[in-house]
């Protein structure tokens, strides 16, 4: 009975602790996209301070450049496609060994001795 007691609130601490790990990484995701995100503003708008004569099309490039880097930082921290990516990658490897070593058989044949 201890031990069902004790197992079980184990499991439900390690559920709630993984729970605050992912709202964590939420939350730096945004903070880090918002920083990126200030960040290319700042440098763009110096750059277009600088070059008076393409001024205009970096102005305008400037909320597009802006949103990308916020989704790449986010990704980046966050739990985002590159994890998921990895992950499969690494199961595929995994498969593809496992694949070729049925494939290729004993590595040393033993030598057939004649009669």
């Amino acid at each position: 009975m201890v031990r069902t007691v004790a197992a079980k609130a184990r499991k439900a601490i390690v559920k709630a602790a993984q729970r605050s790990a992912e709202k964590i990484r939420t939350v730096a995701g945004d903070a880090a996209g918002a920083a990126a995100e200030a960040a290319a503003g700042v440098v763009l708008k110096s750059t277009a301070n600088a070059l008076e004569t393409g001024r205009s099309e970096v102005v305008q490039s400037t909320p597009t450049v802006k949103k990308t880097l916020r989704h790449a930082a986010k990704r980046t921290i966050g739990r985002g496609r590159a994890s998921e990516s990895r992950k499969r990658s690494v199961r595929s490897a995994r498969a593809h060994r496992k694949a070729t070593r049925r494939k290729g058989g004993p590595k040393h044949k033993a030598k057939r001795r004649s009669r």
